[in-house]
């Protein structure tokens, strides 16, 4: 029965999970300090500051739903 897992491909899923799951944590992360940042700067009136983390929050998000495509394009090809 041991002999139908393969241990190798195993630890490959386990090690890519967790990066991955760490990955998309952390870049989801980043969309909402650069939000609330960038709210906070509009509030004060840095207008400069805001924009900036504006855009940083934008584009966090559009890799967190690159991430999240890539996710859905691998397990719906496999």
């Amino acid at each position: 029965m041991t002999a139908a897992i393969h241990w190798g491909t195993l630890g490959e899923v386990v090690v890519v999970s967790l990066a991955a799951g760490i990955g998309v944590s952390l870049v989801f992360s980043l969309v909402i300090l650069a939000s609330a940042r960038a709210t906070e700067h509009g509030r004060a009136g840095r207008g400069g500051q805001a924009l900036g983390f504006g855009v940083l929050a934008a584009l966090a998000l559009l890799a967190f739903g690159a991430g999240i495509a890539l996710a859905l394009s691998v397990m719906l090809g496999k």
